[in-house]
């Protein structure tokens, strides 16, 4: 079997270059077009990843029929399909390689978004989606990961490897392991519980991510999968008024619509979506988003037309001179926020050393009430209670209750620190 490295060459045709990513089902490389002279993505089956010979070829039908699935589009939001093909046992897809940032990446350095940047990204995705479902496509597992904001600034959908597609010989309800096909964090009630799955599906999905880009947070902002399973089947998320201000009715109507347990009871197609949402879009000539955003995609609104020779890229962490000084990457708060939950269950000594050291810096920078610096003070709290220290925990919440209290979407911090203290006595 062919091994996959630089500067090998399938079918005498495309070099592969270097790895862009790596997923469950497969691997996606940058590669060069020796024919066209052209820069091309390159997505490889992973088999590997895979521990039974059926689980192998259900992954490998899969990947065939995402080949097919993705040919089947010509809206823009998709990546092109170039190829298809076999290579000493390797199947691969060839691909428009879509240089820019993901959803989840943006979203991890900006945290909440502006209005108009939200249905920039929202209303190509509904066009997408819109596309798919009148074909009989189903995609179930959208998420921030699988959607990227070209260098231009225009949105593309990505990965349709667990699509389910209507008539298909092979579709199921459920994988190989019993468990639904999806993301947990993103996953829609009735796939939680093996039901059918419909376009109303993907609008749950987009519903989680509406809700994310305007809140700043997750709608359950949990990483255990059966807490998650619970959430998205019975717990009505935190109300989008008391973590924002300033959002339009309509809108906040739309999320609520949009994550409604009952499929029935959500907007009927994804143009529902795409009509209560362009009111919102930049037109020709507004000014860029007040926070810098780059990728930008409100620039393909904003700017239509623009050359192509002046994108606007560059180091998301540098603000230009014209940009507004309100807005911080926020990534290193974060990542020390997943560090130190995956330290609570088992090291919370380190953890606390972790925050000790750290804490004090991100507070002066960002704020005691920034989201992502209440949220490593919430973890303080519950690695000093892991570690039964009860009255430096209170400590902990008794300033945060304080800091909170009064301030306009914080609330729930605030019921959370009242929650902490109650643990303590």
């Amino acid at each position: 079997m062919l091994e996959i490295q630089a500067g090998r060459v399938l079918r005498s045709r495309y070099r592969l270059d270097g790895p862009l990513r790596t997923g469950g089902m497969g691997m996606v490389w940058r590669a060069y077009d020796l024919r066209l002279s052209r820069v091309v993505a390159v997505k490889f089956a992973n088999p590997a990843a895979a521990l039974t010979t059926q689980g192998r070829d259900e992954m490998l039908k899969r990947f065939q029929q995402e080949a097919g699935v993705m040919a089947r589009f010509t809206n823009v939001g998709v990546p092109a399909v170039h190829d298809f093909g076999d290579d000493q046992g390797h199947l691969y897809l060839v691909m428009e390689l879509i240089q820019g940032a993901t959803l989840e990446e943006l979203m991890d350095e900006c945290g909440m978004f502006e209005l108009a940047v939200v249905a920039s990204v929202i209303v190509p995705i509904c066009d997408v989606l819109a596309a798919a479902h009148r074909a009989g496509i189903v995609h179930r597992d959208l998420k921030p990961s699988n959607v990227m904001i070209s260098e231009l600034g225009y949105t593309k959908v990505l990965d349709f490897g667990i699509a389910r597609v209507t008539g298909a010989p092979d579709d199921t309800r459920l994988t190989r392991t019993g468990r639904s096909p999806g993301s947990p964090a993103y996953m829609s009630p009735e796939q939680y519980r093996g039901e059918e799955v419909t376009g109303r599906s993907d609008l749950y999905t987009l519903g989680c991510v509406l809700y994310e880009m305007l809140a700043g947070r997750a709608v359950f902002p949990r990483d255990d999968e059966f807490v998650l399973r619970h959430m998205h089947t019975t717990v009505t998320p935190d109300a989008l008024s008391v973590l924002r201000d300033g959002i339009p009715e309509e809108v906040l109507d739309l999320v609520n619509r949009l994550l409604a347990k009952d499929p029935a009871d959500r907007p009927a197609t994804a143009d529902e979506v795409n009509r209560v949402l362009r009111p919102y879009l930049p037109v020709r000539g507004d000014g860029p988003p007040v926070d810098y955003i780059s990728p930008d995609p409100t620039r393909p609104f904003r700017e239509p037309f623009a050359p192509e020779d002046v994108p606007l890229i560059g180091p998301r962490v540098e603000l230009p001179a014209s940009a507004s000084q309100t807005y911080r990457p926020r990534a290193d708060a974060k990542d020390l926020h997943h560090e130190v939950r995956r330290l609570l269950t088992n090291d919370p000594a380190k953890a606390v050393d972790l925050l000790a050291e750290r804490l004090p810096d991100l507070g002066e920078q960002y704020g005691l009430r920034a989201r992502e610096v209440l949220d490593l003070r919430f973890d303080l709290a519950e690695a000093l209670l892991a570690q039964a220290d009860r009255e430096a925990a209170r400590g902990v919440y008794t300033e945060i209750q304080r800091d909170t209290v009064g301030v306009d979407g914080l609330e729930v911090y605030r019921s959370r620190a009242e929650e902490g203290l109650a643990r303590c006595d």
